[in-house]
């Protein structure tokens, strides 16, 4: 196996069909091409995508609150891997963890089509990995699913694996929504939801409205991220970081993504009273920060009307083949609504002093998470 710790963007160079070389980078944008064909004709999540990540680092960066690391594992035939990682402070600890602090609702890499890491393999590659890496006090990673697509993911061989306290859910929608509903959800969910709906609509039409032009999405943004704000000031949770505010409008107005983001909008007439920032990839939509309006509306329970207009819609356009992630967080209406939850896992490896007693700590909190 051959390292190589690399400048500004430098490509790693190819080996023999018997090794791999391991590079870690720190300029996204010189990978962008092979990033790219590579999330296109193999595997990954929408959070591993070129558009995502390089948005991602691009705010982390200007803000000064992460570094960017990636590493890139390749072989004679070209790239295997893309890990996209970032160093960063946290409670006085140097940290690399996956590209996320807290956006990125899953954690993963991007994997060439054809598995050319034997699983026996892995985690050789992953200690080479963590070799090639700078100094840290810790690695973590978190929110990493069992399968990346129809694949196994291979950091759940990372070390020191745990479930994480918190689950993911979604829905694999395989007929309309009107004949699975009575099926899968609770039943006092379906009657609110009936009853919430006549009684809105003698205030005014009920309409489900998408936008995902790069070009007019800033106005449904602008009323997403208003509701959000006002229901964050009615439960007393602090305002959202304003990196996080210019990521997720800097992904959604890029002018040449590649990634699909929509935001829907719940309408009374005009008003807008929930909406939902999307992602969608390969017949899968990610409800990622839903949100709806306080005031006079949240009586209706707009959230829950929209999420049930939204999986009517979402059956026919994907030939009843999709699946509706909820994604991360126990919230009761995701199960209310029918969805499976599934395991999410984290790996924390101490790499100092420092490290190996936050990792005590860590180890402590985990052994008591599901008591």
């Amino acid at each position: 196996m051959k390292h190589s710790i690399l400048g500004e963007g430098s490509a790693a160079a190819s080996t023999s069909q018997l090794r791999r070389t391991i590079a870690l980078h720190r300029d996204w944008t010189k990978l962008e091409t092979e990033w790219r064909q590579l999330e296109e004709e193999g595997l990954c999540t929408v959070f591993q995508t070129y558009d995502w990540v390089s948005k991602w680092y691009e705010c982390t960066s200007r803000h000064g609150i992460a570094e960017p690391l990636i590493v890139t594992v390749s072989d004679a035939e070209g790239l295997v891997w893309i890990l996209p990682l970032c160093h960063h402070r946290w409670k006085r600890l140097d940290v690399i963890s996956l590209a996320d602090l807290g956006v990125s609702d899953y954690g993963g890499l991007v994997m060439a089509p054809d598995d050319r890491i034997d699983p026996q393999k892995v985690p050789e590659v992953l200690a080479d990995i963590l070799n090639v890496l700078p100094r840290s006090d810790l690695v973590h990673f978190q929110k990493l699913q069992n399968h990346i697509q129809d694949r196994p993911n291979p950091l759940l061989q990372m070390k020191h694996l745990v479930a994480m306290r918190e689950s993911c859910y979604g829905i694999h929608v395989n007929r309309p929504w009107t004949e699975m509903a009575p099926d899968v959800m609770q039943s006092r969910l379906r009657s609110t939801i009936r009853q919430q709906k006549k009684k809105i609509t003698t205030l005014g039409p009920l309409n489900l409205e998408h936008y995902d032009d790069p070009k007019s999405i800033s106005s449904a943004m602008t009323a997403l991220w208003g509701m959000r704000q006002r229901r964050f000031d009615d439960i007393g949770r602090d305002e959202t970081p304003h990196v996080w505010r210019d990521f997720y409008f800097g992904v959604a107005e890029a002018p040449n993504r590649r990634l699909e983001v929509s935001v829907t909008v719940l309408k009374v007439g005009e008003t807008p009273i929930a909406a939902s920032f999307g992602l969608s990839r390969d017949k899968v939509y990610l409800s990622v920060m839903p949100t709806f309006a306080i005031e006079e509306w949240g009586r209706y329970r707009p959230g829950m009307l929209m999420f049930d207009a939204t999986l009517e819609e979402f059956g026919p356009k994907t030939d009843f083949q999709g699946y509706f992630d909820f994604t991360i967080g126990d919230e009761p209406y995701k199960q209310r609504f029918g969805a499976t939850g599934s395991p999410l896992f984290e790996s924390m490896i101490p790499r100092s002093l420092k490290g190996a007693l936050a990792h005590l700590y860590w180890r402590y909190k985990v052994s008591r998470r599901f008591k």
